[in-house]
């Protein structure tokens, strides 16, 4: 079962950057924050580790005298609580179209964040709606910060703006680059579902025997964000290049019971997909070089597959695999059936935010139960929350690391 941890305890704290404005100094500071980009980063915070960002709201009504905003909250991906709302509040400076919010986060912070404005305060729901659809509902009036430099990414239910704190690893991989092979669309029944399937050949890709990489979640890496101008780095970096099939998800009720780790499902990649592959698109049927990778449910039906179907998919890529699954529903959780399970051949890399405060101990244990009984495990944590922000970057480093370096021709 989940158990519930408490979310992070973010400081807030009083910034020179909004405590030394005055009401008539607010049209020069916004000209300063068009300039500089937003958030606003300081040294000082009084945690080891860690900066002061600010991040401010221009109401387009102007001041509390014309507006109908009455509440502005901020949504950052690992850093604000989505059940603890009032603690991610910002503050209106009076009389004044000033709202920010000056918060403590760590310096190698890197996520999505929002803010969302409202008339009436955010409230948990008590009539028995799902937090996942509240929550949801609560986002259909979020915006990106028009202050960031950075571009606005569409993940995670609507429009985000991307912070980078200033010690925040760079992504070796990513790239808003587009992809410089060809990207085939076709309708695939898969399971009994019919449903949109992607598939990807990089330039560098092998004429017969392609590795191939299968993406769970496939629309986020071939329309939201896709992910193809990163796959092509590999090839010039040295790595072997894979055939990258994107597999969709339809919908939210489809999804959630596709990636709990349905036999029906994964008897339709094994049995309906692949076959497919190697009979259109030339892969291999070598499970060394047969990925499965997705995130959140997606990588722990990647962990799934790679432990269950090892004669097919012999190499799994989980970003923040939800390994709470299943909760108090039916089903025999991953860990169950890694202690079952004999030793195989295949690899699994694995990575988690330390900031999923629900996600980072799972993560860990099914490292250690993996590691315990002889598999290949490579683990990595990010400071960061359960983000495609840091999964499109991931991905690939896992995919690299599957694969290995390709042979230098004498």
């Amino acid at each position: 079962m989940l158990k519930r941890v408490p979310g992070p305890e973010r400081r807030v704290v009083r910034t020179r950057a909004i405590d030394d404005l005055a009401q008539g100094a607010v049209p020069a500071f916004w000209d300063r924050l068009a300039a500089a980009g937003s958030p606003i980063v300081e040294r000082g915070g009084a945690d080891r580790g860690c900066v002061i960002a600010t991040f401010c709201w221009r109401d387009p009504e102007g001041d509390e005298r014309g507006s109908s905003t009455r509440h502005v909250y901020l949504d950052a991906n690992g850093i604000t609580d989505r059940s603890r709302p009032e603690r991610a509040g910002l503050s209106r400076l009076p009389g004044t179209d000033l709202w920010s919010l000056s918060i403590e986060v760590p310096e190698n912070w890197r996520g999505a964040y929002r803010i969302i404005p409202r008339t009436e305060p955010l409230t948990i729901p008590c009539d028995g709606t799902p937090g996942w659809q509240w929550w949801r509902n609560v986002l259909a009036g979020a915006q990106p910060d028009p202050f960031n430099p950075l571009p606005t990414r569409a993940v995670q239910a609507g429009d985000c703006s991307e912070a980078v704190m200033p010690a925040a690893p760079a992504q070796r991989w990513w790239t808003d680059r587009p992809g410089r092979g060809e990207l085939h669309e076709t309708t695939f029944t898969l399971s009994g579902t019919p449903r949109s399937v992607w598939v990807y050949e990089p330039p560098g890709l092998a004429a017969g025997s392609r590795p191939v990489v299968v993406l769970l979640d496939g629309r986020t890496w071939a329309v939201d964000l896709p992910i193809a101008g990163a796959v092509d780095a590999l090839g010039p970096a040295g790595h072997r290049v894979p055939l990258v099939v994107m597999v969709d998800s339809v919908g939210p009720a489809l999804r959630s019971e596709e990636l709990g780790c349905s036999p029906a499902f994964a008897a339709g990649l094994t049995g309906e997909l692949l076959p497919w592959l190697r009979r259109d698109w030339a892969v291999t049927d070598d499970p060394a070089s047969t990925i499965v990778a997705g995130c959140s449910l997606g990588g722990l039906t990647a962990c799934h597959l790679a432990l269950t179907a090892s004669h097919v998919f012999g190499c799994a890529v989980s970003l923040s695999g939800s390994f709470w699954w299943p909760g108090s529903g039916p089903g025999v959780a991953l860990q169950d059936r890694i202690r079952a399970a004999a030793p195989s051949r295949s690899r699994f890399g694995i990575e988690v935010g330390t900031l999923e405060w629900m996600l980072f101990e799972p993560n860990r244990e099914v490292r250690d139960l993996l590691a315990g009984t002889g598999h290949d495990v490579r683990y990595r944590e990010f400071c960061g929350g359960h983000d495609a922000l840091h999964w499109r970057d991931g991905l690939i480093a896992g995919v690299a690391s599957m694969l290995g370096y390709a042979p230098v021709m004498q």
